[in-house]
């Protein structure tokens, strides 16, 4: 019979009423779980209430939010210009099925900002701007066959889910990786449609893009690969698909559902690579359900009912009025000064993070770029996806008992450690995360030693 280990006991004494929460949520959903991105064992916290960067749990007690619903509160929660946008709005009505000026007007806003993005389309989550982004390059190319990065995420469908998981028993060589399926849901159609791009290996990059370019419709890549670590793209490797998609005539998508937060105009600013489509989500949206997909004109016109045959693309809450003016008041306030304050914390939560690690003796570091930060307990460098679930594996359940622990210490993130800074946070916010984080891995230190002596300094 398995003993719990202490550490989850410890969590269990912390959040009593979350445990009741829980189980009243396994009757109604599998599992207990109806995000899988949000769940964790041995259950989640409940959350009651939220303001700036704190949230509530049902026991009572205060959290500093690091997750901000993986990345999508820039402002954190309640913000009040977004909080008086969709008061406003919502009394006014919740979706027109018409167009509106705050849906003009954010289109305005991200169009004068994106560099790639002459004209763009709302969806209602990043997956569907993902989605409407390769069905576009298809029809302009008349193409089938999407180049997708190993370890690279696009939401929720098959193909943007191939090699998300690189498994280190059927992954292939760098030099050609292999078409996965993350779980029993893939048809081999989509494995045969996806051809997998070591990431951040330029030279292998320009092979491929050469050998498949006459089936290549597009190239979908995130400027920093995201569940898989936040480990940043190099130049290099960007200019690199820049360089074999124009060769090519491979339409070239960025993925910055996550990165457009890096600066006024994405990740594409920060690293001088303007794409062909940009996908986006999370901030436009000021906290509400929303996607989109933008970029030049004669692609994006493929959408246009005035077409003969264009790209189809309906979607009941795409646009949606409460949507737009939250997303509006959103960016509005996301100016060059928020996005410096914002990624300036970052790179004192990392930093802080890193000496953390190195005065407990355990073996870590953190990752990211701007305003975002992922914690892995390695000392070595992280290059893909492979060092990423090497690193994993080492850890086994080292990085689940750190979670926990900073929860009961009054900081949240994302159970894969992935942390994010908002414009609600201050110095003192990051400080306090940073003070949790060497109480956390104090309190670790003995289990590591005991069960995980190859994290150790």
């Amino acid at each position: 019979m398995s003993t719990e280990h202490p550490l989850v006991t410890e969590y269990r004494h912390f959040s009593p009423k979350s445990a009741q929460v829980a189980a009243r949520a396994r009757d109604v959903f599998p599992g207990g779980d109806t995000r899988s991105s949000a769940h964790y064992g041995p259950y989640p916290l409940a959350i009651e209430r939220a303001a700036g960067c704190r949230v509530q749990d049902a026991d009572g007690h205060e959290l500093i939010d690091f997750m901000n619903n993986f990345t999508s509160l820039i402002h954190g929660h309640a913000q009040p210009d977004v909080v008086a946008a969709v008061q406003e709005q919502v009394a006014k009505g919740s979706a027109y099925a018409a167009t509106s000026v705050d849906q003009v007007e954010l289109a305005e806003m991200i169009q004068e900002r994106v560099p790639s993005i002459e004209q763009l389309r709302f969806t209602s989550s990043g997956t569907e701007g993902t989605l409407m982004a390769i069905r576009c390059a298809r029809a302009a190319t008349g193409r089938q066959k999407i180049m997708k990065m190993e370890g690279g995420y696009h939401g929720s469908y098959e193909l943007a889910e191939v090699s998300l998981i690189p498994f280190p028993d059927k992954r292939g060589d760098l030099d050609a990786p292999a078409s996965l399926a993350v779980d029993g849901s893939f048809p081999d159609s989509v494995l045969n449609d996806a051809v997998i791009c070591p990431f951040n290996e330029p030279e292998r990059a320009r092979a491929l893009i050469d050998k498949h370019g006459p089936e290549l419709a597009a190239i979908i890549v995130e400027p920093m690969l995201g569940s898989m670590g936040m480990l940043p793209a190099t130049p290099e490797f960007l200019a690199a698909l820049r360089e074999g998609a124009t060769a090519h005539d491979v339409v070239l998508i960025f993925d910055e559902v996550i990165t457009l937060r890096v600066a006024e105009g994405g990740a594409q600013v920060h690293y001088g690579v303007t794409p062909d489509l940009t996908c986006m989500g999370k901030i436009i949206g000021g906290g509400l359900p929303v996607g989109g997909v933008g970029g030049k004109r004669e692609l994006m016109q493929l959408f246009s009912p005035d077409q003969e045959s264009p790209v189809m693309h309906a979607s009941t809450f795409s646009g949606n009025a409460l949507t737009m003016a939250a997303g509006r008041a959103a960016m509005k306030a996301y100016d060059a000064p928020a996005v410096d304050h914002v990624n300036t914390l970052g790179a004192r939560l990392r930093e802080g993070f890193n000496q953390a690690f190195a005065q407990s003796g355990i073996r870590g570091q953190a990752t990211g770029m701007g305003s975002i930060a992922n914690l892995h307990f390695t000392t070595d460098a992280l290059h893909d996806s492979r060092d990423s679930i090497a690193a994993t594996v080492e850890a086994g359940h080292i990085p689940r008992l750190l979670h926990l622990s900073m929860l009961r210490h009054g900081v949240m993130s994302a159970s894969r450690l992935m942390y994010c800074t908002s414009t609600a946070m201050r110095e003192e916010d990051v400080d306090a995360a940073v003070t949790a984080m060497h109480e956390s891995l104090a309190e670790l230190r003995p289990y590591v030693e005991a069960e995980r002596p190859g994290l150790m300094r």
